[in-house]
């Protein structure tokens, strides 16, 4: 879902109502703006904001046209049917602080007419809504969008099995059974078995099988019922075609509770007789012949629930679960497996990370060499080793031993044979597209992340990894946004979503208040999340709120690389540099590089030791080259900063010499992404390089597509630009970013005075 909003709604509504002729911009700014004076940039942001939801271009235009020197014109052609706009699609009455206007909807207007272009936008899915009482997640179909492309097996989705009124014991029974039903067909390698994470909310008994199917893209469903007396089971199940929506057969198993492998061995041979696939052989624990321990496996299966949740202290709890399901049961390697895990996704979330990958992308492979983090990766390991010694056949345990290998050959070796052995574990292929991004393999990424979507495409964390890679290898703003709110559509409580959105919020649309009001919903969620309340202290400092800031890292522990930035705000280089060199090295990798950088050559060039400066910077810089390309890009910040500090250290040769080679690389990414989108980046350079026209070109385009953060630096702070802050350039595009910063400061005052956003006092 695109948003728009309120005063760019207007204007749009303005200038389709006058599309005959030119509208000036002081008729707009009147129209829209009644009885209140403004700037014209307020105009400029509002058309800027139309054509990025409309997808328009300013110099190609196929709905808003610039008449240079005269105004604006609405150039789509238009039919004579009255736009007839779903009710979900409205937008919802907006106050006009200025005056008593009515509220408007579009339902409201019959002059408003579908253009042919803005037809076949909406049925796409565009809709323009109100941005500022617009709650997160965003309303969307009940289906999240999917990759599409054809799956070349037979697709069998396992429902949750229900539990019986009166059936004994735990809740998690019946999840149990659909876990180890589902485990046993992903071993199918004829089939492609649609994951758990996309089993949630399909527990209704009255949903439409066929609908069920369409949503889950599964031609066949497996659902039943499960009920505990004693120490006797019964299991009724059923198999479904979704296409005909006729259940092609069902079966009923009463049998003691130590013939649970007998049953799903039955079921599983039952399943594939009737889709005609070869039986895969059973794993030792997958056999008709293995026990089952269900009050261990119910303790595994309670522990992956609360692994989903992404948050620290489930993550802790999940460990003591898999800890005791595997005293009861010694021999579940599964248990293991999810131990190891459990514990490599909570060192992972409770580390301090800023670095703009999400959890989904880094699954749970942990940066550093501290003595913790050793102690962590040794314990893992050697619950993954344990779970294969029990189950060579284990394919994600193996995918776990190729996340923790160093070797990038070996790795890739054991990614395979682990998706060879566990060919329908869509998390495997997640953790594999992440091995090839950093591998700089983007491409073979994002294809890995979509079979991971074909697998399982209700998914949250799937959408998010979609969502990342779109971002860093396209520049798709659009794409990413509507991902992870499909992502919040699915799970609403999944607060990494609502970190990574804020993020894009704030550094790629300007939409500062909108970042905090999304940011403190997901600190709200995960209290403990260091990520979210470092960015969040950056959000607040791009709205000139540095009490907010110092406040929402007051709980946080160890200090994160935000109070660099906040020493920054407050003019105080030496104690930001303190605070850099406080860092370890492993730690600059956790948080935004070029601040650290800043802060360093800052310090340098107050106290003149440039030498210890360079020393620092160099080391740091080392690691990102020897990390290959893509980490020279993740990087380019403090690349700039490195270059500029050799140059006023008096080696100049090697400062251009870095610079214009990280120019190339800059260049040849910026193919196939947005256009100006790496504007700030190229100012820098050309700043450096002293080309300072095309600094001011590329000043100006970074302005014009929002990146208004961190201008409070920039403008204000940054030495490179010290020698064009008098120009009278430098200060209009200052005077922009601080227009911005003001009118977005003042909308979070409106919005905290109306109790819609948290105030964070000292």
């Amino acid at each position: 879902m695109l948003p728009l909003a309120g005063r760019a709604f207007d204007v749009l509504e303005h200038l389709v109502r006058h599309r005959d002729r030119v509208v000036g911009k002081e008729e707009l700014l009147s129209a829209v703006w009644p009885g209140v004076v403004v700037e014209e940039n307020n105009l400029n942001q509002a058309v800027h904001a139309i054509r990025r939801a409309l997808g328009d271009s300013r110099d190609a235009p196929e709905f808003l046209a610039t008449v240079p020197g005269r105004g604006y014109r609405f150039v789509a052609r238009l039919q004579d049917q009255p736009l007839q706009v779903p009710e979900k699609l409205l937008a919802p009455p907006r106050a006009d602080p200025a005056g008593s206007r009515s509220p408007t909807v579009w339902y409201r207007r019959p002059y408003v007419y579908v253009a042919a272009g803005l037809a076949g936008l909406l049925v796409a899915g565009l809709s323009i809504v109100g941005l500022r009482r617009e709650s997160v997640p965003a309303r969307l179909p009940p289906a999240a969008e999917t990759a599409r492309q054809p799956l070349d097996r037979p697709t069998i989705a396992v429902l949750p099995f229900r539990t019986s009124a009166d059936s004994e014991g735990s809740e998690f029974l019946a999840q149990s059974v659909t876990d180890l039903l589902r485990n046993r067909l992903t071993s199918f390698k004829d089939v492609v078995v649609i994951g758990s994470g996309s089993m949630s909310g399909q527990t209704d008994a009255r949903l439409n099988v066929r609908d069920v199917g369409q949503k889950l893209r599964a031609r066949f469903l497996l659902h039943g019922s499960v009920a505990r007396t004693g120490d006797q089971l019964r299991i009724g199940v059923q198999l479904v075609d979704t296409e005909s929506g006729s259940e092609l057969w069902s079966t009923t198993f009463d049998r003691s509770v130590s013939d649970a492998a007998a049953i799903r061995e039955g079921i599983a041979q039952r399943v594939a007789g009737t889709l005609n696939i070869a039986v895969e052989p059973a794993a030792s624990d997958a056999s008709a012949d293995a026990r089952i321990n269900l009050d261990a496996y119910e303790l595994y299966v309670q522990g992956q629930q609360l692994m989903s949740n992404l948050r620290v202290d489930d993550a802790e709890k999940a460990v003591e679960l898999f800890r005791r399901a595997t005293i009861l049961d010694p021999t579940l390697a599964r248990g293991y497996l999810a131990l190891g895990q459990a514990q490599l996704l909570a060192s992972r979330l409770s580390t301090p990370d800023d670095t703009g990958a999400p959890p989904a992308l880094t699954g749970y492979r942990l940066s550093g060499k501290t003595m913790e983090t050793m102690q962590v990766l040794a314990e893992a390991q050697k619950a993954f080793d344990r779970s294969l010694e029990l189950d060579p056949a284990l394919g994600e345990a193996w995918i776990e031993r190729a996340s923790l290998n160093s070797d990038p050959v070996k790795a890739e070796e054991l990614y395979r044979k682990g998706l060879r052995l566990a060919p329908n574990y869509g998390v495997g292929y997640m953790r594999f597209s992440g091995f090839l991004y950093g591998q700089y393999r983007k491409g073979e990424a994002i294809e890995m992340i979509d079979r991971a979507r074909q697998i399982d495409p209700l998914t949250p964390t799937l959408h998010l990894r979609k969502a990342f890679l779109l971002m860093v290898s396209r520049s798709d703003v659009a794409g990413h946004d509507r991902l992870v709110r499909e992502a919040l559509a699915i799970n609403p409580k999944l607060h990494p979503a609502l970190t990574q959105l804020a993020l894009s919020r704030y550094e790629f649309s300007g939409e500062f208040v909108d970042a905090v009001r999304i940011i403190e919903q997901s600190i709200a969620l995960d209290p403990q999340s260091v990520r979210g309340r470092s960015r969040a202290a950056r959000i607040y400092l791009d709205v000139d709120d540095p009490v907010a800031a110092m406040a929402v890292l007051r709980d946080s522990q160890p200090p994160t690389s935000a109070m660099v930035e906040i020493a920054q705000y407050q003019r105080d280089p030496r104690r930001a540099a303190a605070l850099t060199r406080s860092r370890s090295t492993e730690q600059w990798e956790l948080g935004p590089i070029a601040p650290m950088a800043e802060a360093i050559r800052d310090d340098a060039i107050v106290t003149g030791d440039y030498a210890s400066a360079l020393k620092l910077l160099a080391s740091q810089y080392a690691m990102g080259r020897f990390g290959g390309a893509g980490m020279r890009m993740w990087s380019r910040g403090l690349a700039l900063v490195y270059g500029h500090t050799l140059i006023l250290a008096g080696e100049t040769q090697r400062g251009r010499d870095l610079v214009t080679s990280l120019m190339v690389q800059i260049d040849s990414e910026s193919v196939g992404r947005t256009k100006d989108w790496f504007s700030r980046e190229r100012a820098t350079a050309f700043a450096i390089l002293g080309e300072d026209e095309r600094a001011f070109k590329e000043l100006a385009a970074s302005v014009k597509t929002m990146k208004f953060y961190r201008w409070w630096y920039l403008a204000e702070l940054d030495p490179l630009y010290e020698h064009l802050r008098g120009d009278p350039r430098f200060q209009a595009l200052a005077e922009q970013a601080k227009q911005h910063r003001r009118s977005q400061r003042a909308l979070l005052d409106e919005l905290r005075r109306k109790g819609e956003v948290l105030k964070r006092a000292s």
